[in-house]
């Protein structure tokens, strides 16, 4: 995970982060987390829930600067969030959602990302015609359209069926395979995070700590069944 050589697109040193609670307490969150994410790789984060995965995330993004460490992000700066909840305009179809983020995207790339996202048919539909997991496709290709150099996603597979979210496990390793973007993604689908990503980072329980730091060695889908259960059996041996 860390570059051969040279400063990687994203680095993330968090030596520290607590808020206060409402009873005045201090409370720590993330505790000694580092690690690096080349150019164009997969990076997953799973952990216990309220661990702690979705404020590591915040943090990664800069909507959230209160914590000691460093965040060096890629050299361009352009950061694309797909955040738990949607977050679409509902006066606005589809397309329209899409375009606010990149105005300028032509006619073919948008046809193409619509289809890669299984969304063609619900291009003029609006966000209340939509179920989650289309709602969630649609704020993934609002993403995607701006061409990220890095591209954060907050349990995108949260709430969903198995038929669905497994779904958009195969459109986003379409995507991150045709148009590779360096991704870091929060899950605790430890299923999802093995078949997408290039490492996988565990946290402890709170406050998280990095547990292990595991490759992927045939990322996208190019595993065996047997060889997924095993990385899983790994996760869960450092947890």
């Amino acid at each position: 995970m860390s570059p051969a050589g040279g400063r990687a697109p994203l680095e993330v040193s968090i030596k520290a982060k607590a808020y206060l609670s409402a009873s005045g307490k201090t409370l720590e969150t993330l505790r000694e987390i580092a690690f690096a994410l080349d150019k164009g790789k997969v990076g997953a984060i799973v952990g216990p829930s309220g661990c702690g995965k979705t404020t590591l995330l915040r943090i990664v993004c800069g909507l959230d600067t209160r914590f000691e460490g460093v965040i060096v992000r890629p050299d361009s700066g352009r950061l694309a969030v797909v955040f738990q909840e949607p977050r679409l305009l509902p006066w606005r179809s589809v397309e329209d959602n899409i375009r606010l983020a990149a105005p300028g995207i032509e006619e073919a790339e948008l046809a193409k990302l619509l289809a890669t996202l299984g969304l063609v048919e619900h291009r003029r539909h609006f966000s209340n015609e939509l179920s989650l997991g289309l709602a969630r496709r649609v704020a993934l290709a609002r993403a995607l359209a701006v061409h990220p150099d890095l591209l954060l996603l907050d349990e995108p597979f949260a709430s969903l069926d198995a038929a669905t979210a497994g779904g958009l496990v195969e459109a986003i390793a379409d995507l991150v395979e045709a148009r590779p973007v360096t991704t870091l993604l929060v899950t605790h689908d430890i299923d999802a995070a093995v078949r997408l990503a290039d490492v996988i980072c565990v946290l402890s329980d709170r406050p998280a700590r990095l547990l292990a730091q595991i490759p992927i060695p045939r990322p996208r889908r190019r595993l065996t069944p047997d060889a997924e259960a095993q990385i899983a059996r790994q996760i869960a041996a450092s947890q």
